[in-house]
């Protein structure tokens, strides 16, 4: 299932996700050491757009695809980017076509070795393929019980569905594919967020998706709960809290 395909999930992650992608693109651009614009970059999985309008930083040239019409109908900046309705699996572009290929929080919804070999097919000699994850770390700055909230209550109310996170990155294997896995880093931020921007992103998450659109809740029972629930973490009159977040990037070059 396609948890980001229907048009009220994609109204949701606009609204609700937190545009953070800068931050994982200021990271790449300092390891790759550019100091200039690639010509070609491509954001796959790109969802509502925010990752690839990041991409505007480092490519002269820009494009996005993802498999969800639903969800590219809210992307930005269509003037500057060019948007595609593709599958992971099955790019639109020529061979050896782009600098650099990005995928934000998708590839474990992907069959990870079809993509890798189109990935391959579609970047230019040693170009970049790199995976990154800005990923809810479920913990809020100085309210230890949320954590235990998230895991104990909200997880086991709206449980993650099955993906794909078992997947073997070593070298041996990206080097059968032609790739080479040079690096993984990872560091965490916080962001600020007030009650309301907190259930709204939790909204968007596949987990409760996956409830709604099963038909065992509603999306306004949902954000009602979790406004009740959330209320004891924003006591004392603070209208935001810090939320931490993590990150992990990975790097992977074509060999030739």
């Amino acid at each position: 299932m396609n948890y980001f395909a229907p048009k009220e999930a994609a109204e949701r992650y606009a609204k609700g996700r937190p545009d953070v992608h800068s931050y994982s693109i200021d990271q790449i651009s300092t390891y790759l050491q550019l100091d200039q614009k690639l010509d070609r970059v491509l954001d796959i999985a790109c969802g509502t757009g925010l990752s690839t309008r990041a991409l505007l930083a480092i490519g002269e040239r820009v494009y996005g695809t993802d498999i969800s019409e639903e969800m590219l109908a809210f992307a930005p900046c269509k003037d500057n980017i060019r948007y595609y309705v593709s599958a992971a699996e099955l790019q639109p572009f020529d061979d050896h076509f782009f600098d650099l290929i990005t995928v934000s929080s998708g590839v474990h919804w992907f069959e990870i070795d079809r993509f890798l070999i189109e990935a391959r097919r579609i970047l230019k000699s040693r170009g970049w393929l790199v995976l990154y994850e800005n990923y809810f770390d479920a913990a809020m700055e100085g309210v230890p019980g949320f954590k235990d909230w998230f895991t104990n209550i909200h997880l086991v109310q709206f449980p993650t569905p099955p993906r794909n996170n078992r997947y073997d990155w070593n070298v041996d294997n990206l080097l059968r594919m032609g790739l080479h896995f040079t690096e993984e880093l990872r560091s965490s931020y916080a962001i600020p967020m007030t009650r309301e921007q907190l259930a709204l992103y939790l909204t968007t998450q596949s987990n409760v998706i996956a409830k709604v659109e099963g038909g065992v809740v509603g999306y306004d029972s949902v954000l009602g709960w979790l406004k009740d629930e959330l209320a004891p973490f924003y006591s004392g009159g603070e209208g935001s809290r810090m939320i931490n977040f993590g990150n992990w990037i990975k790097f992977i070059q074509r060999i030739k």
